[in-house]
């Protein structure tokens, strides 16, 4: 008999792998409490390859791990099978009868569809019937927890715009061996900002219902609401390992947290906070100013001028501040009104938070370099803020200064614009003082005092010291080459972008690739632009009915995008608005 050789011992092995292919969708557990996982599970056997499957449309479940693969081959009367399996750890966002759905598979360039299956989840843990948990079901968990993960919220109850903190306090009761966080607080209707984050949380004593735990805060964040009615905050999950004790032991509060004893072991254990619902109110209609553009909180504003008289075309700089706690970043202030005369440029924004405490507090600036073209006095108006104050309930104004600038006549430039008469050209003759009149006696070369070398040194040096300049012209000459082709290439690139807005509700899509279209033509950075610094910066360019079409586009993907209940349903179709903005913005790149 011949002995098999590899190549034939490959080709039937392949050809048992290549049999009828099945997709199989499972989890390890059809009921589960809340703060418990599963393990779901997709199998495929007689495949050359693993399955592909997006997860992202399981919306009941949040993942915490995966996918880990698994592979394996079996011999059963002379015949082989194989099976390939992806597996991913999902824990229930809330409790009730939660369904994973049925999803499409593809596998080996084949398409398959799962099951759908349906978990049963109740608010307290349920007993297990797995191999990998029959130790856990021999043991009762603990009237008090050992550890537990609680949201606490400043107020429950705020206007729209004001500042809700909400801080995640970790309570434990055995040592802490590590954590990660699986899933951090989101909600619908929110502006949220990170007040606190540490990497090595500091453990304190205290006391929760009478029980001593270590206490440590582990997040903390500012939300500040955009819309009205009930918000939902989702709850915060973490994947800790805890040091619990053997079953022969009885935890002590008298060990020391740290302690690494003989008689505790490690143990994986998922909490969450529960998830928090915040009533939003609107701000009063009452005595509201028709100026007033969203700011709440408590401000004041104040303007100075480097220097208060200057001459025609020299450069002043007019400064513009607002300080105070609230929602600076939600709102936008008006721009002063400067008079003719005067020659303003964009102004230079800088934002300066104060890190130390858990209100968002600092100082937001606007410098405006200003350059006057003709004499006189000129007077710079001064700017006002609407807002409310919620800690008082009532609507306040803060405004500044008036400023005012002389400005002189700038110094004339001799000969500026004319030539010289024949006149002074024989004046200036006279004016001349020769150094030397007599005849000058040339000497040979091997008569110089000073050598070759000295002279080649010479030059080398001038050549090194000028090969910075020329290096950076070409520099400079190449980024200037790439900004004109960049502005050559602004309508096709934005139309481009503008085709990849399928979904209804990317409006951020659109807003992005206008900005992108006009930093591009113009050569402007796209974080120096919004919608009213591009009007002002369009307007004398296009004509006025242009600006208004572009604008409101770019009015309605801000609405979309922070306060999206606001939109009528004619208004939530992000791609008819790519449409209506390509064929805007093909108008506008004829005419710049």
């Amino acid at each position: 008999m011949l002995p098999i050789r590899p190549f034939a011992l490959a080709f039937i092995v392949l050809s048992a792998l290549r049999g009828d292919v099945s997709v199989l969708a499972t989890v390890d557990a059809n009921q589960i409490g809340l703060n418990q996982t599963i393990n779901f599970k997709v199998t495929v056997e007689g495949s050359e390859g693993f399955v592909q499957l997006d997860i992202s449309q399981i919306k009941d479940f949040s993942l915490i791990s995966g996918p880990a693969q698994s592979s394996s081959f079996q011999w059963i009367n002379g015949k082989m099978s194989s099976s390939k399996t992806l597996s991913w750890t999902l824990i229930p966002n809330h409790p009730g009868t939660l369904t994973i759905p049925a999803m499409d598979a593809k596998v080996d360039g084949k398409r398959f569809r799962t099951g759908a299956i349906t978990v049963q989840v109740t608010q307290q843990a349920q007993r297990r019937s797995t191999q990998r948990n029959r130790q856990s079901q021999q043991e009762s968990e603990p009237a008090t927890p050992l550890i537990l993960l609680r949201a606490e919220s400043d107020k429950g109850e705020a206007y729209l715009g004001e500042q809700i903190t909400v801080s995640y306090k970790l309570y434990t009761r055995v040592n802490l061996r590590q954590y990660s966080v699986e899933k951090r607080p989101q909600g619908v209707g929110f502006w949220l900002e990170e007040l606190y984050a540490p990497k090595q949380p500091a453990l304190r004593d205290a006391q929760l219902e009478g029980v001593r735990y270590k206490v440590a805060t582990l997040y903390k964040i500012a939300l500040f609401p955009t819309t009205t009615g009930d918000l939902t905050l989702d709850p915060m999950i973490l994947n800790c390992t805890i040091e619990v004790p053997s079953k022969s032991r009885v935890p002590s509060l008298l060990d020391d947290f740290f302690s690494d004893s003989f008689f505790k072991r490690t143990k994986q254990k998922i909490v969450r906070s529960e998830g928090l619902t915040l009533a939003v109110k609107p701000v009063p209609a009452e005595s509201r100013p028709s100026d007033f553009t969203g700011a709440v909180g408590e401000f004041t504003l104040s303007s100075s001028l480097d220097t208060t008289s200057t001459e025609v075309n020299e450069a002043v700089s007019y400064v513009v501040e607002l300080t105070g706690t609230g929602n600076l970043n939600l709102f936008q202030l008006k721009e002063p009104e400067f008079p003719d005369g005067l020659e303003v440029f964009k102004p230079k924004t800088s934002f300066e938070n104060d890190p130390f405490r858990d209100q968002i507090s600092g100082k937001k600036r606007w410098e405006y370099i200003v350059i006057p073209r003709k004499e006189g006095r000129f007077f710079i108006p001064k700017s006002e803020l609407a807002y409310f104050n919620p800690e008082a309930s009532e609507w306040k104004k803060t405004a500044t200064g008036m400023a005012v600038l002389d400005v002189m006549p700038g110094r004339s430039v001799i000969g500026q614009g004319m030539g010289l008469t024949k006149e002074e050209i024989a004046l200036l003759g006279q004016d001349i003082r020769y150094i030397r009149t007599k005849a000058v006696r040339l000497k040979p070369l091997s008569e110089r005092m000073i050598p070759k070398l000295f002279w080649w040194f010479t030059a080398l040096a001038l050549a090194l010291f000028a090969a910075p300049r020329v290096v950076t012209s070409f520099v400079e000459s190449k980024e200037e080459r790439g900004a004109l082709s960049k502005s050559r290439n602004a309508i096709r690139r934005v139309r481009k972008n503008l085709r990849k807005v399928r979904d209804p509700a990317y409006f951020y899509l659109v807003s992005d690739a206008v900005f992108g279209y006009f930093g591009d033509k113009l050569g402007l950075s796209r974080t120096e632009m919004d919608s009213a610094s591009l009007k002002k910066l369009l307007n004398g360019r296009l004509d006025t009915g242009t600006i208004q079409d572009l604008t409101e586009i770019l009015v309605l993907c801000d609405r979309a995008r922070y306060a999206p209940s606001d939109l009528e349903d004619g208004e939530k179709d992000a791609v008819t608005v790519a449409q209506q903005a390509t064929v805007l913005l093909k108008e506008i790149d004829t005419v710049l």
